[in-house]
C-alpha cells in the first residue's frame, strides 16, 4: 500500500467523524442563531408597540386638557398623527411574518383612525363653541374618546408576542445546550480519534520513519548503514535511495582519494615548473641585464672610436689645406673625406643611437614585471593637467587643443605608473596628429550610460585625438613590443604601448584602442575605482 494511501486512511477516518460532529455543530449554532434572531425581533416588535402607545396615551391627554382649559391650541396634530402612522405602519412590517399579529396590528390602526376621527369632529366642535357638550361627554365612561378599545387591543397584542418571545427565548436556550454538548462531544472525539490515528502511524508508520532517520544520519556521518525497512511504500523507497547513495558515496570516496593523489602529485610538479619557471625568468632577467651590459660596451666604444674618427677627419681635412697639391687633389680628397666618411661616420653614430635605444628598452620591459606599486586613491584631474604642462611645449608646437573633462572620477593604483601611462597616451595623441587639420585631444572617462564593456569596479578613462589614425589591420599589434606603424612621425622604439599595458594589467585592470584611420583614435584606459575589499 502507498504511503499516500496509508496517510488518507489514518487521516480520513478520523476526519470524516469530525466532519459529521461538525456538521452537527454548524446546524446546532444555526438553530441558535436563528432562534436569538427571533427573540431579539420579538423584543423590537414589543418596543415597537411601546412606541405607537405612548404617542396615543401623550394625545389623549393633551387633548383632555385642551377642552377642560378651554385652549386655544389645536386639540388634533396632523403631524403626529402622521408620525404615529408611520410607527404603525413599522409595525405592521415587523409582524409581517405572523398573520395573527398583523391582524391584531390592524385592528389597532382601526382604533387608532376612530380615535383621531372624534379628535377631528371635536376640534369642530370647539370651534362652533359646544364645549360644555364635550366636556359632558369627557366625564362618560363610554365613548369613543375612551382609549379602553386602544388599550386593550394593544394588552393583547403585547401579550401574545411576549408570550411568543419566551417561547423563542426557550428555543434559544435548548439550541445553546445542544451546541455545548456537541461541541463536548466534538472535542472528545478529536482527541480519541487523534490518539488512534497516532497510534496506528506509531505502529505503522513512524517506527519505518525512524528507521530512516538513523539511515540518514549514518550516511550523512559516513557510517555503515541498518538493514533496508520492509515494504513497498515511499519510506521503504527512501530507504532504498539511501542505501545506494552511500554506496555511490563510498565509491566517489574510492575516486575522490585516487583524485586527490594524483591532484597532490600535480600540484607537486606544478611547484617543480614554477620553481622551473622562477629560475627562468630570473635566468631570462640575468641574461637580458648580462646581454645589454656586454652590448652597451661595444656600443659606447663604437661611438667613441667615431667621434674620434671625426675628429681626425677634422685635422685631415686641415693637413689637406696645407700640402702643396694641386687643386683638382685638394679637391677631390676634401670630397671623399666630407662625402663618403663623413656620411659612413654617421650611419655609424645613428645606428649606435638606435641600438642604445633598444637596449634601454628592453631593459625598461623587463624592469616593468619587478617594479613594487604603491596603489592609493589617485586624483585624476589633476594628473592629467600635469602631464599636458609638461606637454605644453610639444602641443604649442603642434598647433593642438587640449581638453580635459572637469568631472574626472578618481581612480585606484601607483601614482607614478598611472601618470606614465596616461602620459604615454597623450603624448602619442600629440605626436601622431594629422598635419593637415588642427589637431583635437580630448582626456575624458566613459559615463555608465555610454555603450562601453567594463566591468562595475573598474572605472574606464579615454584618449580621444583626430590625428592618423590606426589601420584595422594593425590595431591587433599595438600593444606588442618593437611594432610601430608611423615610423617617420615621431622617434621610438615601439616599447611605449606594450610597457603601458603590462603597467595596466599589473593593476588589475585593461586596456584597448579604436579607431578610423585618417579620422583619429580613442585609446580606453580601465584601472581599479576603488581599494579592493579584504576578504
Amino acid at each position: 500500500m502507498r504511503l499516500l494511501t496509508k496517510g488518507l486512511l489514518i487521516v480520513a477516518i478520523p476526519s470524516l467523524f469530525e466532519l459529521l460532529l461538525l456538521g452537527a455543530l454548524f446546524k446546532s449554532q444555526d438553530d441558535a442563531e436563528q432562534a436569538e434572531r427571533w427573540a431579539a425581533h420579538s423584543a423590537q416588535v414589543i418596543n415597537q408597540a411601546a412606541e405607537v402607545r405612548q404617542p396615543m396615551l401623550l394625545e389623549s391627554a393633551r387633548i383632555r386638557n385642551a377642552i377642560l382649559l378651554n385652549q386655544s391650541e389645536p386639540i388634533s396634530r396632523p403631524e403626529m398623527w402622521a408620525d404615529l402612522e408611520v410607527k404603525t405602519g413599522e409595525l405592521v412590517r415587523l409582524v409581517a411574518d405572523n398573520p395573527q399579529q398583523t391582524t391584531a396590528v390592524r385592528a389597532l390602526h382601526d382604533s387608532i383612525a376612530r380615535y383621531r376621527s372624534w379628535a377631528d369632529t371635536a376640534r369642530e366642535r370647539m370651534q362652533r363653541g359646544q364645549r360644555d357638550a364635550l366636556i359632558r361627554e369627557l366625564r362618560d365612561e363610554e365613548g369613543p374618546h375612551r382609549l379602553s378599545d386602544f388599550l386593550n387591543r394593544m394588552d393583547g397584542f403585547v401579550e401574545q408576542e411576549r408570550s411568543l418571545g419566551q417561547q423563542r427565548t426557550a428555543l434559544l436556550q435548548s439550541a445553546r445546550n445542544s451546541q455545548t454538548a456537541l461541541l463536548i462531544a466534538a472535542v472528545l472525539g478529536s482527541i480519541v480519534t487523534a490518539g488512534l490515528a497516532s497510534l496506528a502511524f506509531t505502529r505503522n508508520i513512524g517506527s519505518r520513519i525512524s528507521v530512516l532517520i538513523n539511515n540518514a544520519q549514518r550516511l550523512s556521518d559516513g557510517q555503515p548503514l541498518a538493514a533496508r525497512v520492509g515494504g513497498n511504500d515511499e519510506i521503504c523507497q527512501l530507504d532504498d535511495a539511501l542505501h545506494r547513495s552511500s554506496e555511490r558515496l563510498n565509491e566517489a570516496s574510492r575516486q575522490a582519494q585516487g583524485y586527490r593523489t594524483e591532484l597532490e602529485q600535480r600540484a607537486r610538479e606544478l611547484a617543480d615548473v614554477n620553481a622551473d619557471l622562477r629560475q627562468q625568468t630570473q635566468d631570462n632577467e640575468m641574461f637580458i641585464y648580462s646581454v645589454s651590459h656586454d652590448l652597451r660596451s661595444p656600443l659606447v666604444n663604437l661611438q667613441g672610436f667615431s667621434k674620434e674618427i671625426t675628429h681626425t677627419t677634422r685635422e685631415l681635412l686641415v693637413e689637406v689645406e696645407q700640402l702643396a697639391l694641386p687643386a683638382a687633389d685638394k679637391q677631390r680628397l676634401k670630397a671623399l673625406v666630407e662625402e663618403d666618411i663623413h656620411t659612413s661616420l654617421r650611419f655609424i653614430q645613428n645606428a649606435v643611437t638606435r641600438s642604445a635605444g633598444i637596449i634601454d628598452a628592453m631593459l625598461r620591459l623587463s624592469r616593468a614585471g619587478r617594479v613594487e606599486y604603491q596603489p592609493v586613491m589617485l586624483d585624476m584631474h589633476a594628473i592629467a593637467q600635469r602631464i599636458v604642462a609638461a606637454m605644453s611645449g610639444s602641443i604649442r608646437a603642434k598647433g593642438a587643443q587640449v581638453e580635459i573633462a572637469a568631472d574626472l572620477p578618481p581612480a585606484f593604483g601607483d601614482p607614478t605608473s598611472v601618470e606614465q601611462v596616461l602620459g604615454n597616451l597623450v603624448g602619442n595623441a600629440v605626436n601622431y596628429l594629422d598635419p593637415s587639420r588642427q589637431g583635437h585631444i580630448t582626456i575624458d572617462h566613459v559615463r555608465r550610460t555610454d555603450n562601453i564593456a567594463a566591468a562595475p569596479s573598474l572605472v574606464t578613462y579615454c584618449v580621444r585625438d583626430n590625428g592618423m589614425g590606426i589601420p584595422t589591420a594593425y590595431l591587433d599589434k599595438m600593444f606588442i613590443a618593437f611594432q610601430r606603424l608611423h615610423g617617420n612621425a615621431a622617434p621610438g622604439e615601439g616599447i611605449g604601448l606594450a610597457l603601458v599595458k603590462r603597467v595596466v594589467e599589473r593593476h588589475g585592470g585593461r586596456i584597448w584602442v579604436e579607431s578610423v584611420e585618417g579620422q583619429g583614435s580613442c585609446f580606453y584606459v580601465a584601472l581599479p575605482a576603488r581599494p579592493p575589499v579584504a576578504a
